[in-house]
């Protein structure tokens, strides 16, 4: 191992990964120097010296930490947690040591003793001394996040205690055998909510789940986005703490506000345009906004709420995004740089706010939150919400603005070369940093997963290895050459099951891609479900079935980053791979050739079932896959709008932004796929469903 790759394994990064073809990778020096930057190492790659000074001085700064920041106890979730604190100490030194455990309830724990009581492990020889780690085990403390407080010798500190069930709520094999829709609420469009969906949408494809005997509605990110991009990604939110605006049911709100209906504009677009939609909904909504505000009673509930939910210094945030028009950014330093957090009306104001944005901004997110706990409250005990918590935000977001220390601006967060695109991909997100976030107590992961679960009844955690080490480009790389960052995953791990336990949420990981070996153990024991994508187990030969799926998935046909049915039926996704030119054209042979056996050996299995010969080529295809799918070993299985639909053209084709109209495409026929009204095929499909989840 050559000394710049050992000093970046010391400072947190992976220099080299094995790719989804199990070959091994090793990234530039050029990217390992642009990585140990964006932490704060900065060394020159031609100078030997200065790597031998960095490593030197990243072990002594190591054990010059006394006791980390953060520590992580383990527990059951109706019972008491242990944590051990690690004492990082000369090996000689018996000093005397202390440890006070403040819970969240206030009640005070105490331990004490001397170092040479305690086992010792981890020696190692800083400066030439050396040292040692001595833990100290203290038991019985409550699940919770608590305030530690050290004493060792003369040396003294503060940590951060995470107490939390092994497993968190509604793990694998907690629960019956269930299903789910998948539906994007922006595809849920009516003439009512405009060109995209919104949640009075997402009320009525609620009921109709729950009228079939359903368990999830399961839906794309619905966080904060820049209302003016015509390039909207759900995955590129503008916060991961609040809600995206545009999705508001408005005639509910004109109804409470004693207001007129609102009218969507009508429309003859196949494709959703944002700024458009945004546009006229935001004309409807202010007016009605302007009337809570000036109601002093309303406006008096509202602003309690704002304060108890730390919502000002958000609505300032998108209130100044409007008046200047542009991203933080290019803000003027006043408004850019340092601004003091803001907690009241006042303080919003006094910055320069203007009253009538920041009140819209305000009454936009209590609504959401509101129709939101009142969809899911409704329906409890019949259908449960499933939402996504993407990986990041993007570089104009309000937490990048508010809270910029504990981002790495100089890289972005992606995924190297795999199955689903063969050219890497820059996600354009800036990765968190991994010791800005221990330092902060991880207030900000809490807050987002806190935010998801307050509603949802699954939540999947997008790209689950970046709990464990994500992929990042650093500026002006290419995404094929990226390092990997390496994330505290015991401890992110320990928040997500403490706040599924508190919220009696399941959670979900997304592992597809590039997963090293440790991820999906660590989801087992952690009781997280698995994903499965069906169409990867398609057979491909001639009285074969399906390969099975695992007990502990969700399992889905297909994602929202892959082919529909019908556009893996008709080769959509092959011809996407030439276009994009990440396939050649001798390869391009190689997979129709493949893609014609797999779609015979799929009719031969669909013509099992005699019931289906009515039906065309494609149709029987998708029935009978989602049918064996649904009788299958998965907990839990979605079914996608748009396979019932027969929708060729998928929601997003990875590593694309202007070159497809990603996340633009509405679900036709939605309101009918799960009624006596829906076509045969979709009918077929549903009934197969619900047959075989009831067995």
């Amino acid at each position: 191992m050559s000394k710049l790759h050992e000093l970046a394994l010391a400072a947190g990064i992976d220099p080299s990964y094995t790719s989804f073809r199990g070959k091994p990778v090793t990234a530039s020096d050029a990217a390992i120097v642009a990585g140990l930057a964006a932490l704060g190492v900065e060394v020159d790659a031609a100078a030997p010296a200065s790597i031998d000074a960095q490593l030197v001085a990243l072990e002594r700064a190591r054990w010059a930490v006394c006791v980390p920041p953060v520590i992580v106890g383990w527990g059951s979730p109706m019972g008491s947690a242990t944590i051990v604190v690690p004492f990082a100490v000369p090996a000689a030194n018996d000093a005397t040591w202390d440890v006070t455990i403040t819970t969240e309830t206030g009640e005070t724990i105490t331990a004490t003793g001397t170092l040479f009581t305690l086992p010792a492990d981890g020696h190692a020889h800083p400066g030439g001394v050396v040292h040692c780690l001595r833990r100290a085990t203290i038991q019985d403390l409550p699940l919770g996040y608590h305030a530690v407080a050290w004493r060792c010798g003369d040396a003294t500190g503060k940590a951060f205690a995470i107490c939390a069930p092994t497993q968190g709520f509604g793990g694998p094999g907690q629960g019956a055998r269930r299903w789910g829709v998948f539906a994007p609420v922006y595809g849920l469009a009516t003439a009512a909510s405009g060109e995209a969906g919104d949640l009075a949408t997402l009320r009525t494809m609620f009921d109709q789940v729950g009228a079939r005997g359903g368990a999830y509605v399961a839906t794309l990110p619905i966080l904060a986005a820049d209302p003016t991009s015509a390039h909207f990604s759900p995955y590129s939110p503008v916060s991961r703490l609040f809600w995206n605006e545009m999705y508001l049911d408005l005639s509910s709100l004109a109804g409470a506000a004693a207001m007129p209906a609102v009218h969507a504009p009508p429309t003859t677009s196949t494709l959703i345009d944002y700024p458009a939609q945004y546009a006229w909904r935001r004309a409807a909504f202010d007016p009605i906004a302007a009337r809570l505000a000036g109601d002093p009673g309303a406006a008096a509930t509202l602003d309690a709420w704002a304060v108890a939910n730390d919502v000002y210094d958000y609505a300032t945030f998108r209130a100044l995004g409007e008046q200047h028009g542009t991203g933080w950014r290019d803000w003027p330093a006043a408004h850019r740089d340092g601004v003091p957090h803001v907690d009241t009306r006042a303080q919003a104001l006094a910055l320069g706010a203007e009253p009538a944005r920041l009140d819209a901004h305000v009454i936009a997110q209590c609504f959401m939150q509101r129709q939101l706990e009142e969809l899911v409250d409704d329906r409890a005990d019949q259908v449960a919400l499933y939402l996504d918590l993407p990986v990041g935000v993007s570089c104009d977001a309000y937490e990048v603005w508010r809270d910029r220390d504990q981002f790495l601006i100089s890289l972005a967060a992606g995924a190297p070369p795999d199955a689903l695109f063969l050219g890497g991909q820059n996600w354009g997100l800036p990765p968190l940093s991994p010791v800005a976030q221990r330092r902060d107590d991880y207030r900000y992961f809490i807050r987002c997963v806190r935010h998801h679960m307050k509603v949802a009844g699954m939540l999947r955690v997008d790209h689950v290895m970046g709990l464990f080490r994500l992929y990042c480009v650093p500026e002006g790389r290419p995404a094929t050459d990226g390092v990997y960052l390496r994330y505290e995953a015991d401890e992110l791990m320990a928040i997500l099951m403490l706040e599924s336990s508190r919220n009696q949420c399941a959670v979900v990981g997304e592992d597809l891609g590039t997963v090293p070996d440790y991820v999906r153990p660590a989801m087992a024991r952690h009781g997280m479900f698995r994903l499965h994508v069906g169409q990867w187990s398609f057979p491909s030969k001639l009285g074969d079935a399906p390969g099975p799926s695992p007990a502990e998935a969700v399992a889905s046909l297909n994602t929202h980053d892959t082919a529909t049915m019908a556009g893996w039926w008709g080769g959509a996704d092959l011809d996407d791979a030439c276009s994009l030119g990440l396939i050649s054209p001798e390869q391009e042979v190689v997979e129709r050739k493949a893609r014609e056996r797999d779609r015979a050996a799929l009719l031969a299995f669909a013509a099992r079932t005699p019931a289906l010969a009515e039906l065309g080529e494609l149709e029987r295809a998708m029935v009978a896959a989602t049918a064996d799918l649904a009788a299958g070993p998965a907990e839990v299985v979605l079914v996608a709008l748009d396979d019932l639909a027969l929708e060729a053209v998928p929601h997003n084709v990875p590593g694309t932004t202007s070159e497809r109209p990603n996340w633009h495409h509405r679900v036709a026929g939605w309101t009918i796929a799960l009624t006596d009204q829906a076509a045969p095929a979709a009918r077929a499909a549903v009934d197969a469903v619900v047959a075989a989840r009831r067995r």
